[in-house]
């Protein structure tokens, strides 16, 4: 090759070069200002397109409301909205867009709320806290109102609890400066089978993993915890063990509760459909009637409790009977499968929505503790019916739900035997809580950080 022909061809090269160069660039500016950003997975290497449009802001940028705020006594939404210069006809369409969210003409005395403003001045998008965990968001601009029911930032934590029982379950939990919360959790876990009001003795003694959420209220600027759900639970009652492991079944819905054995915990019906401070008549075929001043059989148990008191359905069914009689005051006939009727007397009132055809499911509550009727104070007259006969709900033996799938049951023998090592590490007694937090930190993986939560799940502010 002579050096004309050489040079013909290098700068044949530089212009092919130059040509595909550009090309490039110019594919790579296109897609640049298509709105889209490329970033890639440092875990996998692939590429994901993010568009800024559908990127949530971070629940951590709090904005700073224009006005803040809690509701003062006897104060409307209306004049509320008013005081901040939101015209009557503004004030009506918040309410009516948020209706079916939260019901604006009930704000109360204490609840917070913000506002926030426009360049201009005026109030365009406005919040209202609705409980400890949520808030009612609104955006009104123009003549378009949209609203939302958001959560407030949260995080889940693994924690324990034990203690040894001396007079009362929510004695020893209060003594170890546990909730009543977790209390009333652990109590209705094993409500078929330990009657926490008459079954305890002295030493006996309780052990459990528990999740607790706790809530980042930005706006309040305050810290609330709650209890999410006990996983794993062990109940020592008069010298028998009770074990108790969340777990969800083939076919249903949610997790429920399951012994060692994989077995249900969950009875056809409850033994006690309330929260109550003592039983003040037992079941009787002959007891003497304090109000008819004569000895008749008594085929229920009255449960003493304040006017009030929450009753709960004891088990899937369908109301036959909400009505008021003479001796009975207000009270409710539940029929359940199996030939069984439940009985519910002396209510103050019914819970919104009960009646006759009603369909309840075991737990929901049904009415309140009263004293109507023949009644010499408030309590629950609770009667159970099996094939037209009345029988003893104390002594009645019900059979569990379905018991864990056998095509799964390796599943839960697993998580099973792993939280039985965990609760065999809570030491009941004062050196409990170290005992157990060592063995969690030899458990963690060296790249977590010992500063960090078991079980940490941090939740942005996300609509329902």
């Amino acid at each position: 090759m002579n050096k004309t022909n050489i040079n013909r061809f290098a700068a044949g090269a530089i212009i092919t070069f130059a040509i595909v160069f550009l090309f490039s660039l110019a594919i790579l500016t296109g897609k640049k200002n298509t709105g889209e950003n490329e970033k890639a997975d440092p875990l996998t290497n692939k590429k994901e397109l993010h568009s800024p449009q559908a990127q949530q802001p971070s629940a951590q940028i709090i904005p700073t409301p224009s006005f803040e705020g809690v509701v003062g006594k006897n104060m409307n939404f209306f004049d509320l909205m008013k005081g901040y210069n939101v015209s009557p006809q503004r004030i009506n369409k918040i309410v009516t867009a948020t209706q079916d969210l939260y019901d604006l003409r009930r704000i109360y005395p204490g609840q917070s709320y913000r506002i926030f403003s426009n360049s201009a001045g005026r109030p365009e998008l406005f919040q209202f806290s609705i409980n400890n965990g949520e808030f009612l968001d609104i955006a009104a601009k123009n003549d378009t109102v949209t609203a939302q029911r958001l959560f407030y930032p949260f995080e889940i934590y693994r924690r324990t609890a034990y203690g040894i029982i001396k007079h009362s379950l929510y004695e020893s939990f209060a003594k170890n400066n546990s909730s009543f919360e977790l209390a009333s959790n652990l109590n209705n876990i094993f409500r078929w089978d330990i009657d926490f009001f008459h079954d305890l003795r002295p030493n006996d003694y309780y052990r459990l993993i528990y999740e607790e959420k706790e809530i980042n209220n930005p706006y309040q600027k305050k810290t609330i915890r709650k209890v999410k759900r006990i996983l794993a639970a062990e109940f020592s009652c008069n010298g028998n063990k009770h074990y108790a492991f969340l777990f969800k079944n083939k076919g249903d819905k949610y997790p429920d509760y399951y012994n060692e054995e994989g077995k249900s915990l969950r009875k056809q019906l409850l033994k006690v459909p309330l929260n109550f401070t003592r039983i003040s008549s037992r079941f009787s075929k002959r007891r003497y009637h304090p109000i008819l001043h004569h000895y008749m059989p008594h085929l229920g148990i009255d449960y003493a409790a304040p006017k009030g008191t929450p009753v709960q359905a004891a088990g899937n069914g369908t109301v036959i009977k909400a009505s008021k009689s003479r001796g009975n005051g207000n009270y409710i006939k539940i029929r359940h499968s199996s030939n069984y009727i439940s009985y519910y007397l002396h209510l103050s009132k019914f819970a919104k929505g009960i009646k006759y055809g009603s369909k309840v499911t075991q737990g929901e509550i049904i009415g309140y503790v009263g004293a109507t009727g023949y009644s010499t104070g408030p309590h629950l007259d609770y009667r159970i019916k099996k094939n037209g006969r009345f029988v003893n709900p104390r002594e009645l033996k019900l059979p569990p739900a379905e018991p864990i799938a056998d095509s799964i049951m390796q599943k839960f023998a697993i998580l099973k035997d792993k939280y039985l090592t965990e609760l065999n590490t809570i030491a009941v007694g004062e050196n409990g809580s170290r005992k157990y937090a060592e063995w969690i930190k030899q458990a963690r993986s060296d790249k977590e950080s010992k500063n960090k939560p078991v079980i940490s799940q941090t939740h942005s502010l996300t609509s329902h």
